[in-house]
């Protein structure tokens, strides 16, 4: 048996004196996800609970619309509901902030956990008391403006558009976050397909440094990642879906405030908003999206498209044909 000696190495290969030693560039540890436990097999996604004031005459107000989405979508009993923004007018107004619990109280009575992103009326108008208000009502969330969740192979990833709300350095942190986080994803086998929620959206008729800046820094990241199959906003309620790379671009949809453009019109001619929320759904092939709108006609509530988006196989991109 050979006998074990300890080998000294030659002078001039000597190992650097620690204080002279360069630091060892150690990896990142990996992102924090929470799991979401699947147990309806769905989840919602829900935009613009907001009321509105009398200057904005250019939407309409609808008090009981926002109340029967939200009846209804606690009626569904989905694993969880994602809110995009504008959960109130005011952030820092307390007459707001009891409003929007009057409004949620379903989802609570029904045991429907709410899983929040901030909006710009959410800052307003103390940044402060605004997100004291904010974190008070959703204490899971640890004080963080993003964050990732996995639900059922799909990850989702929560975040912070409001670049005129954030510090400079904070609003890098974020990106750095967001793009650790969609790789992460795209070497794991376990993540099927990942969704962006986020309050701007990335294209819109609309212009606002906040859009400007999902283009420059957020969109980049979810079309470069594989696995990436939409990216939902919740600012605009009106936009059409659109698809560019092989990846949907939706809007929530509206349950408080309406632009004109969303609106239908009635059989007799009368102009009728239609607040709607999307159902999410991982099925088999992929990720099945309903749109879910409340209907004048029949004061009921009725499917009014979908959207299949399908995994991403190993060794594809999304764009592949």
């Amino acid at each position: 048996m050979t006998a074990l000696r300890e080998v000294v190495a030659p002078k001039e290969l000597s190992p650097t004196p620690l204080s002279r030693r360069r630091p060892a560039t150690a990896a990142p540890p990996p992102i924090e996800v929470e799991r979401i436990p699947v147990r309806k097999g769905s989840f919602v996604i829900v935009g613009g609970l907001r009321s509105t004031l009398g200057f904005e005459a250019w939407k309409a107000s609808t008090p009981r619309q926002r109340r029967a989405i939200l009846r209804e979508v606690s009626g569904e009993k989905p694993d969880f509901v994602a809110l995009l923004g504008d959960l109130v007018f005011c952030g820092s107004s307390e007459d707001s902030w009891e409003d929007y619990d009057r409004l949620s109280s379903p989802l609570k009575s029904g045991g429907v956990p709410a899983y929040p992103i901030l909006g710009n009326h959410d800052y307003w108008l103390s940044r402060r008391t605004a997100l004291s208000n904010y974190f008070a009502r959703f204490p899971h969330l640890r004080g963080r403006h993003w964050y990732a969740a996995e639900y059922a192979g799909v990850g989702i990833v929560f975040l912070d558009s409001n670049v005129q709300w954030l510090t400079a350095g904070a609003w890098r942190e974020q990106i750095a976050w967001y793009e650790r986080v969609l790789e992460q994803w795209d070497r794991e086998r376990e993540i099927l397909g990942s969704i962006v929620l986020l309050y701007h959206p990335a294209f819109t008729r609309r212009t606002s440094s906040d859009i400007l800046h999902v283009q420059r820094d957020l969109l980049p990241g979810f079309l470069r990642s594989r696995k990436t199959l939409a990216m939902v906003s919740g600012l605009v309620r009106d936009d059409a879906p659109a698809f560019r790379g092989g990846k949907a671009f939706l809007a929530a949809g509206a349950a408080g405030t309406h632009s004109a453009a969303g609106e239908r019109r009635s059989a007799d001619g009368a102009a009728a908003t239609l607040p709607r929320y999307l159902r999410v759904r991982p099925e088999g092939r992929g990720v099945a999206i309903e749109v879910r709108g409340l209907d004048p006609e029949t004061d009921g509530f009725a499917t009014l498209g979908r959207f299949d988006l399908p995994w991403v196989r190993p060794g594809e991109r999304a764009n592949d044909s």
